[in-house]
């Protein structure tokens, strides 16, 4: 039971005496904690109360159920009016329920106290209720009546009625009728002009193999001097940061075409000691920044002659790992033994005399019980030498520590073991892979070399089992651009053409004529989509360079992709191959490459490019601008310090929480952010793609800053994406259905068609900018995502329309400046 407050309390003893108690006590009003809001939630308004004027006033609490006020609470000192404090709240509640069209009152009640009496009513009504604090005793009838009126059950159903009133509904995606879904699983296959080069270029711009060829990892090596800048607009999200690199005992891999000296000295190192427990390195970057390929030639070419003569490598690719890790030591042990034959290591399991050596410590253990077999039976002892052996060889675990004592122990020689591709894997992952590594070590003596993302260490660092390396010395490689890997590639790709393409290569053009040239011409084609991709000052680049992050690996499938693309028009390349040198590819062609892949049709599953206005009919409150406030929210922050404790990353429910007081509902932003996660615009610090939790930090990516910043403004990405953007417009939804069959039979659509759709696309996007405004905490942001992305449809469209604004002064774009 409450007791009233003395006249000598103040308004701070009231709320947390008297108001948050009630609130949150279960068996009072029973209202969750995360829906209960202090003064610092709500927006100054000026409240007119007859012929005065409270300025800047905001209540003391509020309810907030799925981002609506539901509930405002006013507390007063004892010695104030509590008849006041219930008025301000009504007027207050007023101002918030103004901005919602009529009959939708998400305020709907109020509740007001001086830690001596408490009003509680309706928001445009007397209050209901008027009693003694003290009368509130858990069992009494006023208690009763105040938890009927705003008990959080009651509260919970007034959220639902407004949600009801203002959810927008029946989204679907425009494809999801007739031959629609026939139309967008369609696919283009690739242009007749490639098809004769396609075996020469995938050997140079393809993912696969590429530390297995000699002709790679020889030539195609991007030495740390030959690497270039990035644009300024990529810098802050592509470039490493060379002084974190250096930092907690890092050391930049530096390799020359010859010669790794840091790595060198670890194994010289290794070799002088031979640790008993053996020996761990750790070499960190990002994915597909170069580690595999760094190992691979790291042994085939930079190991001086002494070093070579007493290494024995072996490769393990934790790609291939067993599902959720199952037996993980013993896998690991069976590809040790496969690995270090293949590798070239002088053992042979298979012959006689060999398996007698590597499993001779295992047999002098077992001598004793030879010899006894030997006395009972002639020979007897032999052939249970024998069963034991094949036993033993059939064993991994025991197969690894023989060949290990054998090369390590008798030969004196070191065993090389690199964990491969563990930065594929999840942190979580990559932890466990740490520990496996640890144990392997300690196993074999080996000097095992483990691979992991540099952001998991830098993360993880501090806690188990990553603290117990705290004393060891990092390696850490920075990968390469983009531009300088595919034009080495590019170099070889011409040798390759020169020497290998036919003489004549033929294809096909729209009107069905067929084209023959000469095949050594094709270098000609290479040569001017290289310039026009990375030699002109042109926006692509910047595009491809943020797709691709700094993973190699991507960066030469996207190459390929393009090279080879059905989206390339064979006139385009008809008049590049016979040498016009007045081709240019455009972009608009480049971007729909990109975006639809090998589909007819850009798609959720196409490309490289997503789509920012995704909404799912299965949120409590759909929106197609949900995404674009997450990303615009966390390029802002990308230079503050996270969550974390790590620049630019932020946890989903601090995002979730700022998205609340915008007017979204935190279950919608968590299924935002997952959405965001799977298509790499947003990357989180578990750097698991599939669950994302609440308290996980994320942080905006470059591909997420270039779609924000350069593809929202272009016509090509802002009409395809519209097809499968789930669009709850009736008639807009029927237009885009319209033009996407047009497209189908035209094979393209008009540059007038989708300019009509870019610019509906802005007047239904605004639209939905308007309900948000109705939320008192989005209309009080100075500039939101949504703002910064209808502003770019609607110059896009001007740009295109009139061909560029004359005259007009060129302001730098807002995301540039933040």
């Amino acid at each position: 039971m409450f007791i009233s407050l003395d006249t000598d309390k103040s308004e701070g003893d009231v709320e947390t005496q008297i108001v948050l108690p009630l609130l949150r006590n279960q068996e009072m009003l029973g209202v969750d904690l995360k829906c209960i809001r202090s003064k610092e939630h709500f927006r100054p308004i000026d409240l007119d109360k007859g012929s005065s004027k409270k300025k800047g006033y905001y209540p003391d609490f509020g309810v907030f159920i799925d981002a609506l006020p539901v509930c405002i609470i006013e507390a007063k000192s004892p010695v104030n009016d509590v008849a006041e404090g219930y008025r301000e709240a009504a007027l207050y509640a007023l101002e918030l329920n103004k901005k919602f069209e009529s009959g939708v009152n998400p305020c709907q009640c109020l509740i007001a106290t001086n830690g001596v009496e408490l009003y509680a009513g309706y928001w445009d009504s007397q209050a209901a209720i008027k009693c003694h604090v003290s009368e509130l005793a858990v069992g009494s009838k006023t208690l009763a009546e105040l938890q009927e009126l705003v008990g959080f059950g009651s509260l919970d159903s007034f959220a639902k009625q407004t949600n009801a009133q203002i959810r927008l509904e029946k989204f679907k995606r425009p494809f999801n009728q007739g031959e629609g879904p026939t139309l967008i699983n369609s696919s283009v296959g690739n242009n007749s002009f490639a098809a004769d080069l396609s075996p020469i270029l995938r050997r140079y711009f393809t993912s696969k193999g590429q530390t297995d060829g000699p002709e790679i990892w020889e030539k195609a090596y991007i030495a740390s001097k030959e690497v270039t800048t990035y644009d300024k607009a990529l810098e802050s999200y592509l470039k490493e940061r060379i002084s974190t690199a250096k930092a907690s005992g890092k050391k930049l891999l530096s390799p020359t075409k010859n010669r790794e000296s840091s790595l060198e000295g670890a194994i010289r190192r290794y070799d002088a000691e031979r640790p008993i427990e053996g020996a761990l390195q750790l070499v960190t970057g990002a994915v597909g920044a170069g580690k595999s390929l760094f190992a691979r030639r790291y042994k085939e070419k930079l190991q001086p002659p002494e070093i070579e003569s007493k290494c024995h490598w072996a490769f393990l690719n934790l790609n291939d790992a067993p599902p959720k890790f199952e037996a993980l030591e013993n896998w690991v042990c069976e590809e040790f033994v496969k690995s270090i034959q293949k590798e070239g290591a002088p053992i042979d399991l298979i012959d006689a005399e060999m398996q007698e050596k590597i499993f001779s410590a295992n047999l002098t253990q077992r001598k004793a019980y030879y010899d006894r077999m030997n006395s009972v039976e002639d020979r007897r002892g032999d052939l249970e030498k024998a069963r034991d052996i094949e036993q033993w060889r059939q064993e991994p675990e025991t197969s690894a520590k023989a060949i290990s004592r054998y090369l390590h122990g008798d030969r004196n020689e070191n065993i090389v073991v690199v964990f491969d591709n563990v930065d594929r894997r999840s942190a979580e992952e990559q932890l466990v892979c740490f520990q496996l590594a640890l144990w392997f070590m300690a196993q074999t003596r080996a000097l095992v070399i483990l691979t992991m993302r540099d952001v998991t260490f830098e993360l993880y660092k501090n806690e188990p089992p990553l603290d117990t390396y705290k004393s060891g010395t990092i390696f850490h490689i920075s990968p390469p651009r983009f531009i300088d890997v595919v034009k080495r590639r590019l170099e070889l790709s011409l040798e390759a053409l020169s020497a290998e393409a036919p003489e004549k290569v033929e294809y096909s053009i729209s009107s069905g004529a067929r084209i023959a040239y000469d095949g050594r011409q094709a270098s000609d084609f290479l040569r001017v989509v290289y310039e026009e991709i990375f030699e002109k000052p042109r926006n692509i680049s910047k595009i491809i360079e943020a797709l691709a992050a700094r993973n190699v690996r991507q960066s030469l499938d996207m190459f390929m992709s393009i090279l080879t693309s059905g989206h390339m028009p064979e006139e385009e390349l008809a008049r590049v191959s016979m040498g016009s040198r007045e081709a240019r590819l455009n972009e608009y062609t480049l971007i729909k490459i990109l975006m639809r892949g090998d589909n007819r049709f850009f798609s959720n599953s196409s490309g490289l490019i997503a789509n920012i206005f995704h909404c799912d009919n299965s949120w409590k409150r759909p929106s197609n601008l949900i995404c674009v406030e997450i990303l615009y929210l966390l390029i802002g922050k990308r230079k503050a310090k996270g969550d974390n404790g790590h620049m630019g990353y932020f946890s989903v429910r601090s995002i979730a929480s700022k998205l609340e007081a915008m007017g979204f509902v935190k279950e919608d932003a968590l299924g935002a952010c997952q959405y965001l996660v799977s298509k790499a615009l947003v990357e989180p610090d578990t750097l698991s793609l599939i669950d994302l939790e609440m308290t996980d930090c994320i942080k905006v990516t470059a591909s997420g800053f270039i779609h924000m910043r350069i593809l929202s403004e272009r016509i090509e990405y802002l009409s395809s994406v519209l097809p499968t953007t789930a669009i709850n417009d009736e008639r807009f939804s029927d237009r885009i259905f319209d033009a996407m069959k047009t497209e189908n039979v035209a094979g393209k659509l008009s540059l007038s068609r989708s300019l009509t759709l870019t610019r509906q696309l802005g007047e239904y996007l605004s639209a939905q900018r308007k309900e948000l405004r109705k939320h008192d905490g989005y209309a009080a942001m100075p500039k939101t995502g949504a703002d910064y992305i209808i502003g770019h449809i609607e110059s896009s469209v001007e740009k295109v329309s009139s061909d560029g604004p004359i005259g007009r002064p060129v302001q730098q774009d807002l995301l540039d400046t933040i």
